[in-house]
């Protein structure tokens, strides 16, 4: 009886909390409760934390282990329903369908007509993507269900092969080299009875109370005044050389987010550290740039291609290749260390390794009949798991807020080889242009997910299978809710209203980097790109040096997930995690591990304020009721 409560408990949370994702998200433009891959701040969705800390109040009812079971499955269910997947992807199915598109006059007309019909709903200039974008009508279940159904058989693949593969890597990581997993500590103290009567923990809340609390007053009365949470050094790098050090594509910008600080106290000191150090190195690479007169250099790669934030800055030095080659590293270096046991983790008597095996031959099957060549297929699919298990390994051994898994599939093929026409199959170039959904998601994240769930059952005595069934039953009905509730938002309203008037401005752009991809790839003759393919392996070779520093020298301060995260993503967070440092470090070095376990519960707090201030904000959004008028924290 236990576990039919919980499975329907499960399926009415993650049903409910996707109906109310779609209005505070796209229709009133409030704060991100279902999380956004693109924004650190995102590390923890809202709603999960939201029904953990409300399910303590039913704990007579409710025990520990469900609770535990069930923020696992509603973290995963979560992800699938707002901003952070469906938001991105249902659009960008139907975007290159419409208007200027889908002119038979114009560039991409060629590949659209080599779109697989069971894709995508309908054709170029097709009612599915003409009600998508201008509303007012019901949603063509008729033209969605085979599309639906098609992703969803991917998505549903790729969860079978990561959870194989974390389970491949369960003892190894877990039981061998002990990973901290620091951003366990929040679900866990919510789990625990000691931290909601701790006063610190209030007293740490207040701060982002306080601080979004006047902010989305000030949203709604402008006669509040604004507190500055900010600082942009832009304004004040006014002159050449110095303003090569804040470019649009990665900002200069000292940002107090508490949320960030607090994530930054729970990681290990090193990679803090290490995250801010690397960020400030980077400036004074962009610096060295400019003074050699390269920072318009941009390769040969091609122009416009689709992954904006994916590879920004797109010029020298190329600091998105140098993270990317350290996270290839990372993720063979951890292959490496674990050589003499991968014998027994990948000993065919595993049925979790014939799951491995039988999800990534679907995985494989379904790119090749996506349009992409079989050799391409599978490299594609193995460096897309090996930089998930890097970024897995950034968040639950170096608690970084990873959101995302920042790759687009077809771009190291294109780096490598070039593109132009005739280089590629046609075909090939449409099929890596959708799969780009995977690098625009936060689809990449879900191995961490797994990993986190199997940890939390480890704290709170959940045997693994239940926990496995519980993320998988909440995934499942986060997909179908968040495709229902989700389509029929955009069809009532139209993605054009909800862009200019709500709160998916990025979303209904989403689609166009789909488009862009194919037509660069596959109009613009690009040679191989050695360059940017030497910056990976500068990038791969800093990592091995500082890792090799670290086996060798006990306190050797930099990290190698520091200079990954710092040198390709530090302009997200490098203030708070300058911030969360310097209070860790003066707690540490001045209090001791006793003084650190009494200030935990304040940078927690910090975190959950936050959480609780988007929730506050949502409930204000639907309250007030007025499309693109809520806060956006």
């Amino acid at each position: 009886m236990s576990s039919l409560r919980l499975a329907l408990l499960i399926t009415a949370l993650t049903a409910a909390c996707a109906w109310l994702v779609q209005q505070v998200e796209l229709v009133y433009a409030g704060p991100y409760l279902a999380g956004e891959p693109t924004s650190a701040a995102q590390v923890f969705a809202a709603l999960p934390l939201a029904v953990l800390a409300a399910a303590g109040l039913a704990r007579r009812w409710l025990p520990r282990s469900d609770r535990a079971v069930l923020y696992a499955a509603l973290a995963l269910g979560v992800s699938a329903v707002g901003s952070a997947f469906a938001h991105r992807f249902l659009p960008g199915l139907v975007t290159v369908f419409y208007g200027g598109f889908a002119s038979p006059t114009g560039p991409y007309y060629r590949f659209l007509n080599l779109v697989p019909s069971w894709m995508v709903p309908g054709g170029p200039g097709s009612a599915p993507a003409v009600g998508a974008f201008e509303g007012g009508g019901a949603v063509p279940w008729g033209d969605w269900w085979l599309p639906l159904v098609a992703w969803t058989v991917l998505f549903a693949l790729f969860f079978l092969t990561s959870m194989c593969l974390v389970w491949v890597f369960r003892e190894r990581w877990m039981d061998t080299e002990r990973l901290g997993f620091p951003l366990l500590e929040v679900p866990l103290g919510l789990l625990g009875d000691e931290l909601l009567r701790r006063r610190s923990f209030w007293w740490g809340a207040l701060v982002p109370v306080v601080l979004f609390g006047v902010n989305g007053l000030h949203h709604y009365f402008p006669a509040v005044a604004e507190i500055k949470a900010s600082l942009d050094f832009a304004q004040f790098l006014l002159d050449d050389p110095w303003r090569a050090m804040a470019p649009f594509e990665t900002p200069f910008v000292f940002e107090f987010s508490p949320l960030l600080i607090g994530v930054a106290f729970l990681a290990p000191v090193e990679v803090s550290f290490s995250t801010w150090f690397f960020f400030l190195v980077s400036r004074l690479q962009l610096l060295l740039t400019q003074l050699a007169g390269r920072m318009e250099y941009r390769g040969e790669f091609i122009p416009g291609h689709g992954s904006p934030w994916l590879d920004w800055p797109s010029h020298f030095p190329f600091c998105m290749a140098q993270a990317r080659g350290g996270l290839l590293f990372l993720a063979g270096f951890s292959l490496w260390a674990a050589r003499r046991s991968l014998r027994s983790m990948f000993s065919l008597r595993q049925p979790a390794v014939w799951g491995l095996l039988a999800g990534l031959a679907g995985m494989w099957l379904w790119v090749g009949l996506a349009g992409v060549p079989a050799a391409m297929g599978f490299l594609g699919l193995v460096l897309y798991l090996l930089l998930a298990l890097a970024f897995v390994r950034l968040r639950i051994d170096g608690g970084l807020p990873v959101t995302q898994v920042y790759q687009i599939i077809g771009y190291l093929f294109f780096v490598a080889l070039g593109t132009g026409p005739g280089l590629f199959a046609d075909s090939t170039y449409v099929g890596l242009g959708f799969l780009a959904v995977m690098g625009f998601t936060a689809i990449g994240i879900w191995p961490a997910m797994q990993f986190e769930g199997l940890k939390l059952a480890e704290h709170c005595g959940v045997t693994p299978r239940r926990m496995i069934w519980g993320m998988a039953l909440g995934l499942l009905v986060g997909l179908v809710a968040g495709y229902v509730f989700s389509l029929e938002t955009m069809y009532h309203h139209g993605i054009f209203a909800l862009q200019e008037q709500g709160g998916a401005r990025s979303e209904a752009r989403i689609g166009r980097y789909y488009g862009y991809l194919i037509r660069d790839a596959g109009t613009v003759r690009g040679d191989t790109d050695w360059v940017r393919l030497g910056f990976h392996l500068v990038g791969a070779g800093v990592t091995w040096a500082l890792a090799a520093m670290r086996q060798h020298f006990l306190r050797w301060p930099l990290h190698p997930m520091g200079y990954i995260w710092g040198i390709g993503f530090g302009w997200m967070m490098w203030g708070a995690a300058l911030t969360g440092w310097l209070c860790k470090w003066l707690t540490v070095r001045y209090g001791g591990a006793a003084t650190y376990r009494r200030a935990r519960p304040l940078f927690l707090g910090l975190i959950m304020g936050e959480i609780a201030m988007r929730v506050l904000w949502a409930v204000v959004a639907l309250w007030h009721g007025q499309i693109g008028m809520g806060y956006r924290i």
